[in-house]
Formats: structure tokens, sequence, C-alpha cells
């Protein structure tokens, strides 16, 4: 399982290693990490937890322009490695329903998990870096106070990230997500002291 495994690490390494909107592999990896720590003494199948987390924003459109071909290459590159045909349906299925831009929950609890775990780097300190990475890269301002679109990277926070807390699926991301959602309110409001030179 371990050789299919760093296959698939490398696969994904080969596309995403330097993304740089923070979906790269490095967050692929901490997502999979994630997953595997939420899911303890779970009844569920890990190796398709580890593969969907490692490959979830492979058909993203944050990540690729053309979706179709991308999943399809995935597909094709699970077969080549050796994983069985119920395998990679079930891991297509559960990247194509993780998206928070969906507004879905997964219908299994491996699909939960690997949905949590993504949200989870989405918060904290990883979240806040890769807030600014994101719109750094699309060209957004990091705080803009008369916008009324909502398109600076502060209003991000308040748009999706404070409220990824109450949308997880199990318990522990639950747990986990508190107090990473507790930093990110406290860097907010230093933010805002030092925004407005309040913190002199």
């Amino acid at each position: 399982m371990e050789i299919k495994l760093n296959k698939v690490k490398k696969y994904v390494k080969s596309i995403l290693m330097f993304e740089t909107t923070g979906h790269d592999f490095y967050h692929a990896k901490r997502v999979m990490n994630n997953a595997v720590q939420i899911s303890k003494n779970m009844d569920i199948d890990l190796n398709i937890v580890r593969i969907a987390a490692l490959t979830h924003d492979l058909i993203d459109k944050k990540v690729t322009s053309d979706i179709m071909k991308s999943i399809n290459d995935l597909e094709k590159t699970l077969f080549e490695i050796g994983y069985p045909n119920n395998d990679v349906v079930t891991v297509i299925h559960i990247i194509k329903n993780i998206s928070y831009s969906k507004g879905s929950i997964p219908d299994s609890l491996e699909g939960k998990i690997v949905q949590d775990a993504d949200r989870l780097d989405a918060i904290g300190a990883i979240g806040i870096a890769r807030t600014f990475a994101y719109g750094g890269k699309n060209n957004r301002m990091i705080y803009n106070p008369e916008s009324k679109d909502g398109l600076d990277s502060v209003s991000h926070f308040y748009d999706k990230l404070l409220k990824l807390k109450d949308l997880m699926n199990t318990k522990e991301a639950r747990k986990i997500a508190e107090k990473r959602t507790a930093y990110m309110v406290d860097f907010l409001n230093k933010f805002y002291l030092e925004w407005e030179g309040k913190d002199l």
C-alpha cells in the first residue's frame, strides 16, 4: 500500500509543487495528515481517505483550467498505479463533492473526513497565510474598508473562513476548528488595531 501511496504523492507533487494559490503539494500533504488524525478509531477505509485527501485539488477550478481532462488524467494514473476500479470511482466521487462552493455534504464517512480535513487547512495560522497567498495571486487587496463587493482578502474571513467551524462533520474536526477559529479572530482584532494605528 505504501508503495502505491508514494506513487500518488509523486504524481500530485508533479502537478502542485509550484502552485502559488495555497493549493500546493504541501497543502495536499497537510490535508492527508489532518484526515488521518481526525479519523482515528473510526471504521473507515483509510486508504481511500488518504488518496482522496492527496488528490482533492487536482480537479479544482482554482488549479486546473480543464476539469474533465484533469479527472481523466487522475483516473488513468490511479489505474496505472494499480488501484481497483471501485477505489478509483470512490475517490473521484469524494473529491467531486467536498468543495465549499458546492455547498454539499459527502454521503460517505470517508468523504466527510476529507472535507473536514481540507477545511481545517483553510483556518488557523496556515489558513491566514493561504488566504493572503490566494488573494495576492488573484490581484485582491489585503483590505479595503470602503469596498462593497467583498473582494479583498480580509472579507474572505467573514464570507467563508469564520463559518467553517460550524460546518465540520466530525467531532474531532470541530474541536480543532474551535481553536483555529479563535486564533483567526484574535488575528483580525490585532489587524484592525494596527490598521487604525490603535496599537501604538
